[in-house]
Formats: structure tokens, sequence, C-alpha cells
């Protein structure tokens, strides 16, 4: 890696010297007196100098990153929020099976997808229900937005854990980067933003409300299900 980060100021080096090498003798022989052989040289002094910064300027280009327009090369609060939510449900039951270890104890953990704004206390109580009903006494609350103060308290009493978008980030670049690159790889696989129907299995399709004309997701089996998702962060364009 050292060798390779260094290539470029050899090749700047390397061709100033040639342009010195070559154009002053050159700039030297041509000129019959002393000020014209003192002006080309000068020039040819120049003209390497302003070889090397274009040459130098081309090395940075070529080793700065890529830009990603997709914004799927890397994690961030936007890309976890355009994940349909069976995406989610994925990338964190993936996330547990690579971060927790066997002799970890059972908990609950549930997932609250696609959501920008601030979590309530009402997903924190079917949560608590859950855990009750499984007889877990933990649980874990994973969301892509935040959570209001009264879900905090009411989970703080609840042996509830509330992992918001970033801290969601903040474990996952704990992870070592092959697992968080195979993470992100399974995360933007395929169509990783339509959301799928809950009860058929399959990618919703985009539709516009008749009546208010907003847009939302409807199954492709409709009228036989009539399931929809009138999500903010990853609705319909």
């Amino acid at each position: 890696m050292r060798e390779r980060l260094g290539s470029g100021p050899r090749i700047v080096r390397a061709l100033f010297a040639a342009i010195l090498a070559l154009g002053v003798p050159i700039a030297i022989a041509l000129p019959t007196d002393l000020n014209g052989k003192v002006y080309a040289s000068g020039a040819v002094v120049l003209i390497a100098a302003a070889a090397a910064i274009l040459a130098a300027a081309l090395v940075r280009r070529r080793k700065e990153p890529a830009e990603d327009p997709s914004g799927t090369g890397r994690w961030s609060l936007e890309l976890l929020r355009r994940l349909e939510w069976r995406r989610f449900e994925e990338l964190c039951a993936a996330y547990y099976e690579v971060a927790e270890g066997a002799d970890k104890p059972p908990s609950v953990v549930q997932c609250k997808p696609s959501s920008v704004y601030t979590v309530g206390i009402k997903p924190v109580r079917e949560l608590r229900a859950a855990m009750a009903a499984a007889g877990v006494p933990q649980g874990v609350l994973v969301a892509c937005g935040t959570f209001t103060s009264e879900a905090k308290e009411f989970s703080r009493g609840e042996n509830i854990q509330l992992i918001d978008g970033g801290e969601l980030l903040r474990k996952i670049g704990a992870l070592a980067p092959e697992q968080g690159q195979a993470l992100l790889k399974l995360a933007t696989a395929g169509d990783f933003s339509t959301p799928t129907c809950p009860a058929c299995g399959i990618k919703m399709s985009a539709r516009t409300s008749s009546t208010e004309g907003r847009k939302f997701w409807g199954c492709l089996n409709y009228p036989r299900c009539k399931r929809t998702f009138f999500g903010a962060s990853n609705a319909p364009a």
C-alpha cells in the first residue's frame, strides 16, 4: 500500500526531470545570444513545472474515490431509510447473527423500518407484550428513526434496548470491515426499496389515490389483497 501511494509523486518528479533534461540543452543550443538562451531555459523550466502540476492533479484525481450517485456504496441513514420493511428486517437479523455470540441470553428483536420520524411508545409496548408471550426477559427494538422520550422512559423499566438508526450504523461500523461490507451487499442487492406485500410476499406497485392524488404502494393482487403502504421515506416517485 505504501509503494502504491508513493507512485504518484515519483511519476511527477520523473516527468519534471525528463522535461528539464531534454528541454534545457535544446533551449541553450538553439538561441545565438546569451539573453535568448536564458529566456529559453526559463521557459523550459516553466513548462516543466506546469506539466508537473497538471500531472499531480491527475494523480490526485485518480486516487479520489469514485462518486456513488446511487448512494449504495456506503452505509448512511438515508440508505437505511430507503430499505423496505422486509429488507430492513433481514439486515437486522443478519447483523445479530454476526454480532451476537452463542452464549448471549435470548431476546426478542423487533424492527421499525422506513421511519424518518420519531418512534413512540406503542411499538415498545407491543414488544413488551411479545416478550411476555414468549417468556423472554429481554427485548430489542431497532428503528431507522429516533425514539420519543416517553418510549425511552418506558423501555428503561422493561429491560428493552432501543436502537435508533444512528446507533445501528455505529454498531455495523464496529464490525470487521468484511462483515460490514457483507451486510451492505445483503441490504442493497436487487430491488431493496420497493415494499413487499406482508400478505402475499410479492413486490408492490406504485399507485395514485383517485380521490386525494396521494402516491402509495399497493399489492399487485388487488382487489383480492388490499394491503397498502403510504411510506414517507420510500414513497413512490
